[in-house]
């Protein structure tokens, strides 16, 4: 309508102006109007045509604005309340930020009807619920926000997935994921969910078979893979029926890590198959030093302790202040029935490490020597420092062996104190 008046108007000038040059005193305008007749001079006509096209067009956008206002004001209204959403929605993150759930979920959802988006709105407010301890509210908003959002649903998917494991529900976690699956394989946040949730879950077959994929999409850090891969692996190990097919189809940089190496140097050992065990620990101590396997090595039932005592002072040569070193060395110089080395290194041992098995063998050392007394006082030290020892250096059962040699020479003791 603006359009079509400016024509008009434009037409009314140029004609004006172009009338302008011809305008002479007499000049006027008859309009005859039914029975009368009116007479103007060329410019009263001239404004009268430029005031009634104004007119026109002015009446023509009053009726137009009242024909839209109800319809105006219902957008205004819905601009209004979207904005008041908007403020809404504002609000419940920053309490959600705060840790303030009840408050959180109040903001998130008192306007969510009026929201842009009302499935964000529900998604926030599942988590404020979950923080509460509300998780049948919280399925409530997440049902909510597929419903709002049908197309959305890989996003909800994984929130709903997120929360699952936040709340340690992570077989729901990983029905949530194999529903999405279709969609979500390309996604590098559903491959770096579902590995988690098979750590948890302990399904390391299927982590370490997506470790690749990961890598790929750059779904994690290749430092937290790399942890993961060898976590995968060793507990594929460790909780494998045949051990040695198992090992046997790991990946040869697999076959270099001291913790899967020192899972099968177990199993050997329990399997009677020391001399192969002690194989694999020469081997891998060449690229990869590892007290772990140090300990191992002198947990090994072997035929020549003069051998192996050879091999282990050969490492003390590198490695004079290893406690485990000594350890090891003084447990085949007693094998070997060499006490005097023996005692040497378990005391330095001792000094290094305060191993209960270091007390445990040195106590064997002067038990041999008929000095009993300090023999007691070794197994009775070695028994204070089992609290201190971490799991593996009581792998070899120190704490049994301490407790036995103690009570067996303290009866052996006693009748003689009492004579």
């Amino acid at each position: 309508m603006r359009i079509v008046f400016l024509i008009l108007l434009a037409i009314v000038i140029g004609y004006s102006v172009f009338l302008v040059s011809k305008i002479e005193p007499g000049n006027y305008v008859k309009i005859y109007a039914g029975p009368y007749l009116i007479e103007l001079n060329l410019l009263g006509f001239l404004a009268l045509i430029f005031f009634t096209v104004l007119a026109l067009y002015l009446l023509i956008r009053a009726f137009h604005l009242t024909w839209k206002m109800p319809k105006s004001f219902s957008h205004w209204r819905d601009r209004s309340k979207q904005k008041q959403a908007s403020k809404a929605l504002g609000a419940g993150y920053l309490s959600l930020i705060k840790g303030d759930w009840r408050g959180a979920e109040k903001s998130l959802t008192t306007r969510s009807d009026s929201s842009s988006v009302p499935y964000v709105n529900y998604l926030a407010a599942a988590q404020a619920a979950q923080e509460q301890g509300r998780l049948e509210q919280r399925d409530e908003y997440l049902a909510a926000a597929f419903k709002e959002a049908p197309k959305e649903r890989l996003a909800i998917g994984l929130v709903k997935a997120r929360l699952h494991q936040s709340a340690g529900q992570y077989e729901l976690a990983e029905a949530t994921l194999d529903d999405i699956a279709a969609i979500g394989r390309k996604n590098a946040q559903y491959t770096a969910m579902l590995m988690q949730t098979y750590q948890q879950t302990g399904q390391w077959d299927k982590a370490s078979q997506l470790i690749s994929l990961a890598r790929k999409q750059s779904a994690l850090p290749n430092e937290v893979l790399d942890q993961i891969a060898n976590q995968s692996y060793s507990n594929t190990l460790k909780l494998a029926s045949d051990k040695q097919t198992a090992w046997k189809a790991f990946p040869k940089a697999q076959r270099k890590q001291v913790d899967n190496v020192s899972a099968y140097v177990r199993y050997l050992i329990d399997s009677g198959e020391s001399a192969a065990a002690e194989k694999l620990i020469r081997s891998t101590l060449k690229d990869d030093w590892s007290d772990d396997l140090v300990r191992l090595y002198g947990d090994l039932k072997l035929d020549k302790p003069a051998k192996q005592l050879r091999v282990v002072e050969g490492w003390l040569m590198a490695r004079p202040e290893n406690a485990e070193l000594n350890l090891a060395a003084g447990y085949y110089a007693l094998k070997d029935k060499n006490n005097d080395k023996a005692e040497s290194y378990l005391t330095k041992a001792i000094e290094l490490g305060q191993l209960p098995k270091a007390y445990s063998l040195l106590g064997e050392v002067f038990e041999a020597s008929n000095e009993s007394g300090k023999a007691l006082q070794l197994y009775r030290s070695g028994m204070s420092h089992l609290a201190k020892a971490s799991p593996a250096q009581l792998s070899d059962q120190s704490a049994n062996r301490l407790t036995d040699a103690s009570a067996t020479l303290e009866g052996d003791l006693l009748p003689a104190s009492k004579s």
